[in-house]
């Protein structure tokens, strides 16, 4: 079987377009480079198609069901999937790759707490299973949210943790740190007027990964 394009997923393809030179200027300045490398201009490029991939809300595809998993109602029946399958007895990549790949559709938190556990090998099978069940039930209790915030929230997370926390020159710059992922955010077509005057939601949903991206 031919491998898939490396900017697709589940044999999707992205509608991928170059940064301009105005957002590769501004992505550069904010992270304090004097030029934004190309390696980096098309990360960001692909994460930004991929958001908008994401949020096409007739698109009748993995992406669309990806759009519509962070709720807590399609995050908790996923989880369920996969607590089923263990049961069978299956621990492949296959089984656990919407816990362990954030391309999947898990939040962040689920990723967060359960990927080191189902990715390792020496876990046994029913310790795999009881954390995925702990975190379902927890989910289920969860109230509904607005699946289009759900994706703000993980082009943020990836944004920090993917491009912040591993090349901005000052990444212990918390405000400049706040203007990048606004500036994804407004690159990707979403407003961020809301944002600026109350980003405390935000900020607290993907509050673990912020402060990873401010660790020395």
């Amino acid at each position: 079987m031919p491998r898939p394009s490396p900017l697709t997923r589940l044999s999707i393809k992205l509608d991928l377009s170059p940064l301009s030179g105005c957002w590769s200027g501004r992505f550069a300045r904010l992270l304090g480079l004097e030029v934004l490398p190309d390696f980096l201009a098309d990360r960001i490029a692909v994460m930004i198609a991929t958001h908008r991939a994401a949020r096409e809300p007739q698109q009748k595809n993995a992406r669309d069901r990806r759009a519509k998993g962070h709720t807590p109602a399609r995050v908790a029946a996923g989880l369920r999937r996969i607590e089923s399958r263990m049961r069978r007895g299956h621990d492949d990549p296959e089984t656990t790759r919407e816990i362990t790949d954030p391309l999947f559709g898990m939040d962040v938190e689920t990723i967060t707490r359960l990927g080191p556990i189902v990715a390792d090998p020496d876990v046994p099978l029913g310790r795999k299973s009881a954390a995925i069940a702990a975190r379902r039930r927890e989910v289920e209790a969860l109230p509904g949210v607005d699946p289009r915030y759900g994706l703000r929230v993980v082009l943020v997370a990836q944004a920090a943790a993917q491009i912040w926390y591993y090349y901005a020159v000052r990444r212990d710059d918390r405000p400049r740190q706040w203007q990048f992922l606004l500036a994804m955010l407004e690159a990707a077509g979403e407003g961020t007027g809301g944002l600026r005057q109350h980003p405390e939601r935000i900020k607290r949903d993907v509050g673990r990964l912020l402060e990873l991206t401010s660790e020395p």
